[in-house]
């Protein structure tokens, strides 16, 4: 019986039914190596209610996090730009495992914005996709990393990312 209740609710939505759009919610992340050779991370967050705007230096060879700023250009209260200081407590962060219980205590909770948090680890987690191959000499977001055979790619990056999803598990 519980079966067939899931395959009705599927079958229900097979067809798409008539829609009206009654919001979007768009986050863009841009990387960028600057002429020092560190990585700049550009990124906004965008809604009805929000326009949040959040840049991160990054230094690849130790992966820390050396500059961060935030910008609260539309907000619904008149105190959400209370926050945006808190960006500079990302910098010193190292982009490694744990960082996301780190960016929570530091940026999250009744203290921060939930907001300001979901778009530094989309940024953060970006940044760490760029650095992949980087430590082996590849560069930043590197063509020759990702020309590489799949797997020399999986087994440069491996370690980086063991736990990750069903390819790295």
């Amino acid at each position: 019986m519980e079966k067939q209740h899931e395959a009705d609710a599927m079958a229900k939505y097979e067809r798409i039914p008539v829609k009206r759009l009654v919001s979007k919610r768009d986050i863009g992340i841009e990387a960028f190596e600057l002429t020092d050779g560190n990585l700049m991370m550009e990124s906004t967050f965008m809604d009805p209610y929000h326009l949040i705007r959040l840049n991160l230096i990054i230094a690849p060879s130790t992966k820390t996090i050396v500059h961060a700023k935030c910008e609260f250009t539309n907000h619904p209260h008149g105190a959400c730009p209370l926050v945006q200081v808190k960006a500079k407590q990302l910098i010193g962060l190292k982009i490694q495992r744990g960082i996301a219980k780190l960016v929570l205590q530091k940026i999250g909770g009744s203290e921060g914005c939930v907001h300001l948090r979901e778009l530094a680890m989309d940024t953060i987690n970006f940044a760490a996709t760029t650095l992949i191959g980087y430590d082996e000499g590849f560069g930043l977001m590197s063509r020759e990393f990702n020309i590489q055979e799949e797997g020399k790619r999986f087994e440069i990056s491996q370690h980086l990312l063991k736990g990750s999803c069903h390819i790295y598990k």
